[in-house]
């Protein structure tokens, strides 16, 4: 989980970099730059909640169309492996969650809504994503007093998101941003219990996404 987080905070350093080609922006169209902060809400299995932040990169091909790149991590807890492979747990007990972390790389196209030159631009667009989930082992007591250790594999994910917002343009080339998406993870989740033998599955899920961000413009 540290190699992900270490390699988010390389790829996060670089941003900085892209404030000295300006000549480049001009030359080939604006760029937008930006972070993002956000939740998605998922319905349980293999999480609730899935808090994140990321980077991302548009390039306008024109005055409606732009294409970007992304960078995305999200730490969430995944919800009581033990019920998951189907061990009797106590429902008194304190859960016991495995706290799993995301590293997400996707390609986006946005479509501007508004005028040419509008302050505040809405816009509908689509992302695709591949995900590298890492799953800490979860252990401890089953209802009867039994022990488990809980070691769970995770296929890479593609992720397919439709997405929609507002950016709002302040003085300057800053600008904030509001986004709302609907997440479909293609994704294998596979439990096993090391001590019982016991196995489980979870397949695909959907999540709902809501982002804040912040950002600058080169023109």
């Amino acid at each position: 989980m540290h190699d992900r987080s270490r390699r988010f905070s390389a790829a996060s350093a670089l941003v900085p970099l892209l404030a000295t080609l300006p000549a480049w922006a001009d030359d080939a169209g604006r760029l937008d730059v930006g972070l993002r902060l956000g939740t998605s809400l998922a319905s349980g299995v293999p999480a609730n909640d899935m808090p994140g932040y990321g980077i991302y990169a548009l390039y306008a091909l024109d005055e409606r169309w732009s294409v970007g790149l992304g960078l995305y991590l999200t730490e969430f807890d995944y919800e009581e492996p033990a019920r998951q492979v189907g061990l009797p747990i106590d429902p008194d007990a304190e859960p016991i969650d495995a706290k799993a972390e995301q590293l997400i790389y996707s390609a986006m196209v946005e479509r501007s809504l508004s005028p040419p030159g509008a302050r505040r631009r809405w816009f509908l667009g689509a992302r695709i994503g591949v995900a590298d989930t890492d799953v800490p082992v979860a252990t401890g007591l089953t209802a009867t007093g039994d022990t488990f250790e809980i070691h769970t594999e995770v296929d890479r994910e593609i992720i397919v998101t439709l997405l929609g917002g507002v950016r709002q343009h302040f003085s300057g080339h800053w600008f904030g941003e509001f986004t709302l998406s609907a997440d479909q993870h293609f994704a294998a989740w596979e439990p096993e219990d090391r001590i019982s033998g016991a196995t489980g599955r979870s397949d695909d899920y959907f999540a709902y996404g809501l982002h804040l961000g912040i950002g600058y413009r080169f023109d």
